[in-house]
């Protein structure tokens, strides 16, 4: 009496949707998840990226340093606390009389002028997805990758 109590159930029966449903949209979650991994660990190289440009500043401020108007110490400091290949590396500083860029940054403003020095420090690394997709996910860097770019920069006077 009980096996027919049973059968007579299984045509109305609705447990067996709850399964298709998730094998059809498992795919789509675990993209998702995929595509979330790779969405934190560029936020994490650009992160770091920033942390070393700012590594640049905290030694372009060292006593000592801002006189001579030379900073070619901290491109090797900057790859160092990166830690990772870089693309491209730039640090720049400059000297403005009221708000005009100067071309030598030893030089000095006319009398009357406000005056102020910058150094800045931009560097580039490229980020490649772990998981492409098929190359759907793939940026303008080699291999696919994506450019990401950490700066910084202070006025010193």
């Amino acid at each position: 009496m009980q096996i027919r109590t049973v059968l007579a159930l299984l045509p109305g029966c609705r447990s067996g949707a709850a399964g298709a449903e998730m094998a059809l949209i498992a795919p789509v979650l675990a993209g998702l998840l995929f595509v979330g991994m790779d969405l934190g660990l560029a936020f994490s190289q650009k992160q770091s990226l920033e942390q070393a440009a700012q590594r640049g500043i905290e030694l372009a401020l060292a006593p000592g340093t801002i006189g001579t108007g030379d900073f070619s110490h901290l491109g090797p400091e900057v790859r160092a606390a990166y830690g990772r290949p870089v693309t491209s590396l730039t640090v720049d500083n400059w000297l403005e009389c009221n708000g005009v860029r100067q071309q030598n940054w030893n030089s000095f403003c006319p009398a009357g002028q406000t005056f102020a020095r910058y150094v800045s420090v931009e560097v580039q690394a490229v980020y490649v997805p772990q998981y492409s997709f098929g190359g759907i996910i793939s940026g303008s860097g080699r291999n696919g990758g994506f450019v990401l770019t950490g700066d910084a920069s202070v006025r010193l006077q």
